[in-house]
């Protein structure tokens, strides 16, 4: 009799862990899926827009100010986490960059103008610093699973012109960083550039045979999707009217022999043009496109939905960053 009870005991116990089994195989695979709908943003930590009115003007250029990154699940709209990516200094500092003392006294200011990813798991940042002694590029590299580690900095040089400046980046399929860059600090006209992000040299001339770009035009926002490679930006007119646009690198210009700039449809909310450039644009690993933008009477910064075949945009949440990206591992 004593058997037969142990044999059911057994029996349940065995029933009882499968079914824990189960529910933890459940669990994982849950949060696998999720992992795959988080987006981070990126922003300046506020101690560093307090900071940046009082460093001198060799700080701003070989120094990086702390970046916060919150983590957000684009299902739930839920914070996942936040960390504090901290200062650090460029491991350059004797690299000449192309920079030339303003006439008028300027106080020294830092932005975020380029935030991605890379197939390592590395987070890619582009901090530009402005001072009285000019414009100053800087690449920041972290781990993306140990953003509270100091980065790895180096200051961005080998433009064409000075007080260059870059304005957005995107890590393509196979690392290679594809950028925008302004010759006049962040207004047009622009210029599409690789920085190779061993030496943070600047370079025009690549295989990928990039465009060149209207000098009127803003252009800004690049990201590529997951799904078909193809690379995606905005572009405004100078009636400031924002739209979608496809970098074509695939089908050159018989006449130039470079890739095309394709314009698609005028960003819209709530079947109105957006009245200004987004903020940023990036592509989910299941191929759907967001963005960071502010509506044309609000301060408020938004995540949106954007819809790839007509533009159409979809507010989801206050999303109060500068940048996004999707980590590519």
């Amino acid at each position: 009799m004593k058997l037969k009870i142990r044999r059911r005991q057994f029996g349940k116990l065995v029933l009882a862990s499968a079914a824990t089994t189960a529910i933890i195989n459940l669990a994982d695979k849950s949060f696998a899926q999720n992992s795959n709908t988080v987006v981070y943003g990126a922003k300046l930590t506020d101690k560093d827009k307090n900071k940046a009115k009082d460093q001198e003007s060799t700080d701003v250029a070989n120094t990086t100010p702390a970046i916060n990154v919150t983590a957000l699940d684009v299902v739930t709209l839920q914070q996942v986490s936040s960390t504090e990516v901290p200062s650090t200094t460029v491991d350059n500092p004797n690299t000449a960059t192309e920079s030339v003392k303003k006439a008028l006294y300027t106080e020294p200011t830092e932005r975020i103008t380029g935030f991605t990813s890379l197939s390592d798991g590395s987070f890619v940042f582009v901090v530009v610093g402005s001072s009285q002694k000019g414009n100053y590029t800087k690449l920041l590299i972290t781990d993306s699973k140990k953003l509270d580690k100091k980065p790895k900095s180096k200051k961005i040089s080998g433009f064409k012109k000075t007080n260059n400046t870059i304005e957005a980046v995107v890590g393509t399929k196979d690392d290679k960083l594809i950028c925008i860059v302004s010759e006049t600090g962040g207004t047009p006209p622009f210029k599409f550039a690789l920085i190779d992000p061993q030496n943070g040299k600047v370079s025009y001339e690549s295989d990928l045979a990039l465009p060149e770009l209207f000098p009127s035009r803003r252009y800004s926002n690049l990201a590529q999707s997951p799904i078909d490679g193809k690379y995606y930006l905005t572009t405004m007119n100078s009636e400031g009217i924002t739209q979608l646009a496809q970098l074509d690198v695939d089908n050159k210009s018989i006449i130039t022999g470079k890739g095309k700039i394709i314009e698609l449809s005028p960003l819209t909310f709530d079947n109105q043009t957006l009245a200004n450039d987004l903020f940023s644009l990036a592509f989910s690993l299941l191929g759907d496109l967001y963005a960071v933008g502010k509506l044309k009477s609000e301060q408020t910064r938004y995540l949106f939905n954007v819809d790839l075949k007509n533009a159409k945009m979809k507010r989801l949440t206050e999303f109060s960053v500068e940048k996004i990206t999707f980590p590519r591992s």
